[in-house]
């Protein structure tokens, strides 16, 4: 009895003692954590990790799977809404705008095809019978054609009668099936690119698409969203602007057949396509530091959407996208290397560009050449600068082509 009775005390003074310990342990790593400095922001924008930063990072990523359990989104993080009910036949019409001066409702278009030619244009509503519209075509024998507004992008938007029309500048977007039919067509003048001389355009084309639907506020990786907020210093300010900034946005791949028409000379377009959709209370531009959007169509069918966001008031950077099999499968991107600092914080992007992904445990290393470049401006013409690049690229040794936006804000250089 006296044996057993030594033996426990024994136990109970090691699990006393382990405790002592850990609680020591835990205790002055706090205390040293504490004393850290944060890192200085590169260039007084990019926050870096500081000495919270893996605390934060499993808080948030914990919320985030609370929420999603708290919403019944069990399986709507796979970008498809397979378990949220989304109402799709209204999901692609005009969207009621908000009363706020900045309330939007935007598509926007994209197609390549091997031979060289690329489109890409969009509409965004605003208030007051205005739209941003742009509008660009790369025919293999011209080169770069841009609407003829271009810089500038606001316009007066144009009422052809036709219900849930997208239009002005000449640019005429519709919806005919929801989420599986577009009209796209453009008719007017466009400028060739560097001879400054204007062309007669005359597009009309049908997008279809068999693809599933890829919806940001449910899709993006929870790991990279976690790792985003949690470099930033946490604040009220910072969870009231991540509130603020909310808005829906939702991609489907597709196919852009049609014919163009450049100056009587009819081009018929069989093109690898995409289309977006955005809508919500409002669109700051001026809240944006800068941006870079790859869309990349291989050759072997695999289609990728990556991109890097910086706007300060909420994430200083983060990583978003997925990629598209062949098989029409969409794997959310889990990892990326692009650094936004470390590529044309200057304004001018580099032409040629290397960066690595990771989706579904496959890691995809990317390369992107430019081969032409144009730019204009959003938020009133003044608040955002954007260039549009005409690409072609290199995917783990298959070859394509592609789309890429870089924006970067200009209320500084507008004020000046």
């Amino acid at each position: 009895m006296l044996v057993v009775q030594t033996l426990g005390s024994s136990k109970m003074s090691c699990f006393l003692c382990v405790i002592t310990a850990l609680v020591v342990v835990i205790s002055t790593t706090i205390a040293l954590v504490s004393r850290k400095r944060d890192p200085e922001k590169i260039f007084g924008i990019y926050s870096r990790p500081g000495r919270w930063f893996y605390l934060k990072y499993y808080v948030f990523l914990a919320l985030l799977y609370v929420r999603q359990f708290l919403s019944g989104l069990k399986k709507a993080d796979t970008g498809l809404g397979s378990n949220v009910q989304i109402d799709y036949d209204h999901l692609d019409l005009w969207k009621p705008l908000s009363s706020d001066a900045k309330a939007f409702d935007a598509v926007f278009f994209q197609a390549v095809n091997n031979k060289g030619y690329y489109l890409c244009g969009g509409v965004e509503r605003r208030q007051l019978n205005k739209i941003n519209g742009v509008f660009y075509i790369v025919v293999p024998e011209l080169g770069l054609l841009r609407s003829e507004h271009l810089p500038k992008t606001s316009l007066d938007a144009t009422n052809s009668g036709e219900e849930n029309a997208f239009e002005g500048g000449g640019i005429h977007l519709r919806m005919i099936e929801p989420m599986k039919k577009w009209k796209v067509s453009y008719k007017g003048n466009m400028w060739l690119d560097e001879k400054n001389n204007k062309i007669d355009v005359d597009i009309n084309a049908e997008w279809t698409s068999n693809y599933p639907h890829f919806f940001f506020d449910t899709g993006m990786d929870k790991g990279l969203i976690a790792e985003a907020i949690a470099r930033e210093p946490w604040s009220k300010e910072l969870f009231k602007n991540l509130k603020a900034a909310h808005q829906t946005h939702y991609e489907q791949m597709g196919y852009l057949n049609g014919t163009l028409k450049v100056n009587g000379k009819v081009h018929n377009l069989e093109m690898s396509s995409f289309r977006d959709h955005s809508f919500g209370n409002k669109r700051d531009w001026s809240l944006m530091h800068r941006y870079a959007f790859h869309m990349m169509y291989l050759d072997d069918s695999t289609r990728i959407c990556v991109g890097v966001v910086s706007q300060p008031c909420t994430t200083s950077h983060l990583a978003m996208g997925y990629i598209v099999t062949p098989k029409r499968k969409i794997h959310r991107i889990t990892r990326c290397n692009l650094q936004l600092f470390e590529h044309g914080e200057n304004g001018r992007p580099p032409k040629n560009i290397a960066f690595s992904i990771t989706a579904n445990y496959m890691r995809y290393d990317c390369s992107v050449s430019t081969l032409h470049e144009c730019e204009h401006f959003k938020g009133n013409d003044v608040e955002a600068r954007l260039l549009e690049r005409f690409t072609v690229c290199r995917v783990n040794g298959t070859n394509g082509r592609g789309i890429a936006e870089w924006h970067y804000n200009n209320v500084k250089n507008a004020k000046e």
